[in-house]
């Protein structure tokens, strides 16, 4: 059972997940999802680490009633997350927008984050197909969540994933009931604007990319022009679709750990 903290911050509650001892490995989670759900299967691979798991604006845990979001406001509330449970310096990981929330992170706080990776990002979210998805998913947050619950899993996992889940609906039933939609609908909002272009240059962790060869939801391009843009980065694959570090946790955490490990 994990540790669940919460700190105030700016008029939000921010919660967070804590487990594990050994070095920190901080988890940003990404669009409307958050750290229990997009991380969950990582954690029986990440043993001998502690890991922070703070939930955004938006997501899981955390209460904040800010309208517009920013890429800084996550950020802000991911290092008030890290400040409270003690952590100076980190590992940091993020995934889908957590990877430009970490990235913004890295760019502006480069003494506290040893080493960085980077799962399925991008740079920036304002090409025409993203604008296209992204304010599909707001609109349909709030509209039809059951919708948005079914084109996600349409999208985010593979054919041989859904086909070895024996009842769908269900699932979808569960998404709708357990996610915060208006708080999905602000998160689709900001992926639009979110442009990281400046902040790699200013990235001085030891980087892993990590791409998703099959990615729809991303373009699996992405993650190798966010490799070129920063100095030193590796670039690295999972044989799968955007949610494959959910579907491969085994496979996603081999790879995270390999770099860690360096």
């Amino acid at each position: 059972m994990s540790k669940i903290e919460y700190v105030h911050h700016e008029g939000a509650r921010v919660g967070y997940r804590d487990d594990g001892v050994g070095k920190p490995l901080v988890l940003i989670h990404g669009t409307g999802g958050d750290g229990e759900v997009n991380f969950a299967g990582l954690l029986p691979y990440l043993s001998g680490r502690r890991l922070l798991r703070p939930d955004y604006a938006g997501s899981g845990l955390t209460e904040d009633a800010t309208e517009v979001l920013t890429l800084d406001h996550l950020v802000k509330q991911v290092i008030a997350a890290a400040d409270h449970a003690g952590l100076d310096r980190f590992d940091l990981a993020g995934f889908s927008l957590g990877s430009a929330v970490a990235v913004r992170l890295a760019a502006l706080y480069p003494g506290r984050v040893d080493r960085l990776v980077l799962i399925g990002g991008f740079i920036e979210g304002a090409d025409p197909r993203s604008r296209l998805q992204f304010g599909l998913w707001a609109d349909l947050a709030r509209r039809d969540p059951a919708a948005l619950a079914r084109l996600m899993m349409l999208m985010g996992f593979s054919h041989a994933f859904l086909a070895g889940i024996a009842d769908m609906e269900a699932v979808a039933t569960d998404m709708v009931s357990g996610g915060n939609w208006e708080g999905v609908a602000r998160q689709a909002e900001l992926d639009p604007r979110v442009d990281v272009s400046r902040d790699l240059s200013l990235i001085r962790a030891p980087t892993l990319v990590i791409g998703n060869r099959c990615d729809q939801m991303v373009d699996p391009a992405a993650s190798t022009t966010l490799a070129a843009g920063i100095a030193g980065a590796t670039l690295a694959w999972l044989e799968g679709p955007h949610l494959a570090l959910m579907e491969q946790p085994d496979a996603a955490a081999e790879l995270l750990l390999r770099h860690l490990a360096d």
